[in-house]
C-alpha cells in the first residue's frame, strides 16, 4: 500500500541522511530486519523481479513522471546482496537528480568515490542502501549492548540485520570515530578492505595473498588482541612514525576469515608527545664557532 503522507515528505528530500530521516520519522515502530521489499512498494515501486543479463546485478526503471518503477535483480543473488540491490535501485529512484532509469554492476553496489558524477550517484546510492538495512539509532544501540568490540561482532550483526559481512563491516566503521579496519579474506586472498574514515592508508588490496600471520590462523582458535606489523598492512612513510597496531582474526570453516585492525589514538597522540619532547631536550652537540 502506498504511503502518500512519506512521499511528500521524501519529496522534498534531498540527500540519502534527509531521505533516512523521514523514512524513520514515518516508520517509528520499524525494527531488525527491514522489510525493504515491502516498503519498496510503499513508496511506488510495483515490480521487483530477476533479470538475467551480462554484467548485470540490478536495475530500476520508472515512469515519465517517477510516481511508480520496476526493480531488477541478476537471479542467484543470496539473500542479503538481494536485499542490498533493492534498496540501492531504491536510492536511485527516491533520490532527486538521478536518472529514472538506471542499470548498475557488482562494482557500482561497492562504490564509495565521488570523483565522476556516476561514481558519486552510486555512492549516494550506496549511502542510501546501507542506512535504510542497518539504520544508525539501531546499529548505535546494538553495538553497545555487545559490549567491548571484538571481530566476532560482525558475523552478529550482519545476521540480526540481513545484510552482508561487507555490509556490516562499512556499517561498524562509519559509525565510530574509532581507528578500525576490517579486511575480508576468502579462502587466503583478501576480498574487501573497508577502514573508518580515519585509519591510516592500507597498503593492502583487493585479490592481495592475505599476511602469514592471517594464513596461520586457524577456525577454533582464541580471539584476542594480539601485536601486528604495520609493514603488512598499511602505506610506509619515512616522515612518519608508524603506529602500533593490534589485531583479531576469526577463521570460519568454509575458508572465510575476518581480521579486525585497531590503532589507539590516545596512545599514539602520547607516543607522538613524548617523541616530540625528547627531540626538543636532547642536548645538541657540534663544534663551537671560531672567532
Amino acid at each position: 500500500m502506498q504511503n502518500d503522507a512519506l512521499l511528500t515528505d521524501l519529496a522534498q528530500c534531498g540527500s540519502p541522511e534527509t531521505l533516512l530521516a523521514a523514512i524513520l520519522k514515518h516508520h517509528p515502530g520499524w525494527c531488525a530486519p527491514v522489510a525493504v521489499e515491502t516498503f519498496a512498494r510503499s513508496v511506488g515501486i510495483v515490480e521487483i523481479r530477476d533479470l538475467k543479463a551480462e554484467g548485470f546485478a540490478s536495475a530500476v526503471i520508472a515512469d515519465f513522471d517517477r510516481k511508480k518503477g520496476v526493480i531488477l535483480c541478476a537471479p542467484g543473488l543470496s539473500a542479503q546482496r538481494r536485499r542490498f540491490a533493492i534498496a540501492h535501485q531504491l536510492g536511485h529512484f527516491l533520490l532527486q537528480g538521478h536518472p529514472g532509469d538506471r542499470q548498475c554492476t557488482s562494482r557500482d553496489l561497492s562504490e564509495n568515490r565521488r570523483d565522476t558524477a556516476h561514481r558519486k550517484e552510486e555512492m549516494q546510492a550506496n549511502r542510501f542502501a546501507a542506512g535504510l538495512l542497518v539504520p544508525k539509532p539501531w546499529l548505535v544501540g546494538f553495538v553497545d549492548g555487545l559490549g567491548k568490540p571484538t571481530v566476532a561482532h560482525l558475523p552478529m550483526i550482519a545476521a540480526a540485520y540481513e545484510v552482508s559481512l561487507e555490509v556490516a563491516a562499512s556499517r561498524y566503521v562509519d559509525l565510530t570515530q574509532a581507528l578500525y579496519a576490517f579486511i575480508l579474506v576468502k579462502n587466503g586472498v583478501v576480498r574487501f578492505v573497508i577502514p573508518s574514515r580515519t585509519f591510516p592508508p592500507l597498503a593492502i588490496r583487493p585479490l592481495d595473498r592475505a599476511p602469514a600471520a592471517v594464513l596461520a590462523a586457524r577456525p577454533g582458535d582464541r580471539i584476542a588482541w594480539v601485536p601486528t606489523d604495520f609493514r603488512d598492512w598499511l602505506v610506509q612513510s619515512r616522515d612518519v612514525r608508524p603506529p602500533r597496531m593490534t589485531m583479531q582474526i576469526l577463521s570460519k570453516e568454509s575458508g572465510l576469515q575476518i581480521v579486525m585492525l585497531f590503532i589507539n589514538a590516545a596512545s599514539e597522540r602520547r607516543a607522538d608527545e613524548e617523541a616530540e619532547k625528547d627531540a626538543t631536550e636532547r642536548p645538541k652537540f657540534g663544534r663551537p664557532r671560531s672567532r
